[in-house]
């Protein structure tokens, strides 16, 4: 094969490949890419209405929450007013025994315990705080403060029932 016969199949071979080039990109513009755009689009309004949405709820429990607050700070400033007037006048004398306190502690009606008592539940048949969580669905954050009001409750009492024997 010389030179000549070489470049006899240059001119129509680069002709198909630039006929071959010019039928991909019309293939490949003919699906509308603006279609991709739209459906990329329209994933990305879902999910920016889907972000607006949990910012909303996430506001709307954060007052829910500010306002549980405030009603247990007012509740318990009335009880350290009522504590420091029992205690007011006591102060001066010998100072009276601590009361004995109750096993579990005692809630309103309308404050939900079903889950902390399910919680205590689970922490007195061994149950650990990962496992807790993973049954009730509950962040294990809660299922720990659970878990330390009730070790506190119990050395309480322990230091409660010494006290009470060393009196005796």
């Amino acid at each position: 094969m010389d030179f000549t016969s070489v470049m006899t199949w240059v001119g129509p071979t680069l002709d198909v490949a630039a006929v071959a080039l010019l039928a991909a990109v019309l293939w490949r513009l003919g699906r509308d890419p603006g279609t991709a755009w739209a459906e990329r689009e329209a994933r990305l309004q879902t999910i920016f209405d889907d972000l607006r949405t949990l910012v909303a709820q996430s506001e709307g429990l954060a007052r829910d929450l500010d306002g549980k607050l405030a009603g247990r700070e007012e509740r318990l400033k009335v009880l350290l007013a009522e504590a420091e007037a029992t205690v007011g006048p006591r102060a001066a004398a010998a100072p009276a025994p601590a009361p004995a306190r109750p096993a579990r502690v005692e809630v309103r009606e309308d404050e939900p315990t079903s889950t902390a008592r399910a919680i205590e539940r689970m922490i007195d048949d061994g149950a650990d705080a990962d496992e807790i969580a993973r049954r009730l669905g509950v962040p294990v954050a809660e299922v720990r403060l659970v878990m330390g009001l009730q070790a506190a409750r119990a050395a309480r009492r322990r230091v409660v029932g010494r006290e009470t024997s060393t009196h005796a």
